[in-house]
């Protein structure tokens, strides 16, 4: 079984489906606005935070951090609070930091990958065209979520559900929602968003 602390996208509740909740088509014109602007942004950076739920704890986990994303593949995924965090991703490497020390997972390459290509999914949209997962779409007034489930039997080893929710207006990314085998649920909230400014290489390149 995983550190669960390397997992900060893949814990997260299924969905109910509320009478606001406006199921809509894969080319829906509104889908499709949502793709086209996505695909334009360049960087994305602002807050996040993270509440987890285990079957195990009465108490939810929270953190609270900042992320930085520029295309292609680079990620800067820090949590400050209530410990240091971080996940560092350039290109085809990912790399993890607790409390000031480089972890180092040997024989987790496989989920690591997993979970670089979730993680960056969720943040550029490109997930909802990913083929190894199911997918649905519906609209809640100006708010497009993206509901998943994987298809691969290797992804549903730890993964249940994934959800994403963006703003129409401007492609914001709002919330990552994700349920894992077991059922326990993480849910990330994004605040203060930026997309497009600069960003200095430095933040991809270490610790």
């Amino acid at each position: 079984m995983p550190d669960l602390r390397l997992l900060p996208f893949l814990l997260l509740p299924i969905f109910s489906f509320s009478q606001d909740w406006k199921t809509i088509n894969a080319d829906d014109g509104s889908l499709t606005e949502l793709k086209k602007e996505l695909a334009s942004m360049e960087s994305i950076k602002g807050d996040i935070r993270q509440e987890k739920s285990f079957s195990f704890l009465t108490e939810k986990l929270i953190s609270t951090g900042r992320f930085i994303y520029r295309k292609e593949a680079q990620l800067r995924w820090e949590f400050t609070d209530p410990i240091e965090y971080i996940i560092l991703i350039n290109g085809s490497t990912m790399r993890l930091k607790e409390e000031g020390e480089e972890k180092k997972y040997k024989g987790m390459n496989r989920i690591l990958r997993q979970v670089k290509e979730i993680i960056l999914g969720c943040i550029d949209g490109s997930i909802m065209d990913d083929p190894d997962y199911r997918t649905a779409f519906s609209v809640n007034g100006e708010t497009i979520r993206i509901q998943l489930q994987p298809k691969a039997k290797e992804l549903k080893e730890f993964i249940k559900q994934i959800g994403v929710e963006f703003l129409r207006n401007g492609a914001v990314l709002q919330k990552v929602r994700l349920v894992d085998s077991s059922g326990d649920e993480t849910s990330i909230e994004f605040s203060a968003i930026e997309t497009n400014s600069g960003i200095d290489e430095a933040a991809f390149a270490d610790f």
